[in-house]
C-alpha cells in the first residue's frame, strides 16, 4: 500500500515568507543602488568645479528624500488592509523599513555636512543647525533644519519602541508624515534644479498621497 507524503503544515507559509524576505531586501538594496547611481552621475561632470561640495550635498539630499519616500512608503504598507491581498510579509517590511531607516539617516547627515562645510553654498554650520541662520533661501532651509530635528525624533523613539508603549510610539512615529512633507517642500523650494526633478517631485508625492488614502479608506490598519 503506498504512502501518500504530505508536506508539514506551515512549510508552504515558511518559504513564501522566505522569499517575501529575500524580494523585500532585494527592494531596498535596488533604492539605495538608484540612489548611489544618480548621485555619481552627478557628481562625476564636476570633478575639478568649485561645486563639487554643492553638488554633492544637492544629490545627497535627493538620495536621501527618495529614501524616507521608501521609508514612509513602506511604513503605510505594513499595516495597509491590503497588504494580506497582496502576500507580504510583514518581517520582510520591518527588515526593510529598519534599512531604509538607516539609510535616510546617514545619506542626511552627510546632506548637512557637506552643504554645512561649503564656503560658497552660504548655508554654514549654524544655519545648518538652527532655522533662520543661513543666508541661502532663508525659509527653504529652516523647512529641512525642522525635518531633521523631527527625523531624529522619530529615529530616536523607534529605538525605544517596546518601552514608550503603543499610543505615544505611534504618535511620535506618525510624525514621519510631517517630516516627509517638510523634506518636500525643502527639497522643491531650495532645489536649483527643481524644474528638471519636478516629474520626481510629483510622481513620488503622488504615490504617497494614494497610499495613504487608500489606506485611510479600506478599513482598520492591520498590525505590523
Amino acid at each position: 500500500m503506498a504512502t501518500r507524503l504530505t508536506p508539514p503544515r506551515g512549510a508552504g507559509a515558511g518559504a513564501g515568507g522566505e522569499i517575501a524576505r529575500i524580494a523585500g531586501i532585494l527592494a531596498s538594496v535596488t533604492l539605495l543602488s538608484a540612489s548611489a547611481v544618480a548621485l555619481a552621475a552627478a557628481v562625476a561632470p564636476t570633478l575639478h568645479s568649485r561645486y563639487l561640495p554643492w553638488i554633492t550635498g544637492r544629490s545627497l539630499g535627493i538620495a536621501a528624500y527618495l529614501c524616507l519616500a521608501g521609508l514612509v512608503a513602506l511604513g503605510l504598507v505594513l499595516r495597509h488592509p491590503w497588504r494580506q491581498r497582496l502576500r507580504l510579509h510583514p518581517e520582510s517590511l520591518l527588515r526593510a523599513h529598519a534599512l531604509l531607516g538607516t539609510a535616510t539617516l546617514a545619506l542626511v547627515l552627510a546632506h548637512v555636512v557637506a552643504l554645512a562645510s561649503d564656503r560658497y553654498a552660504g548655508v554654514g554650520w549654524l544655519g545648518a543647525v538652527l532655522p533662520g541662520l543661513s543666508r541661502y533661501r532663508t525659509g527653504a532651509v529652516a523647512l529641512g533644519v525642522v525635518a531633521f530635528a523631527l527625523l531624529l525624533a522619530v529615529a530616536g523613539t523607534a529605538r525605544l519602541a517596546g518601552r514608550l508603549g503603543a499610543r505615544h510610539w505611534r504618535w511620535f512615529h506618525h510624525l514621519a508624515g510631517v517630516v516627509l512633507v517638510l523634506v518636500w517642500f525643502h527639497g522643491v523650494l531650495a532645489g536649483t534644479d527643481t524644474a528638471a526633478l519636478r516629474g520626481l517631485y510629483v510622481g513620488s508625492a503622488a504615490v504617497l498621497v494614494a497610499l495613504a488614502a487608500t489606506r485611510a479608506l479600506a478599513g482598520p490598519p492591520l498590525a505590523p
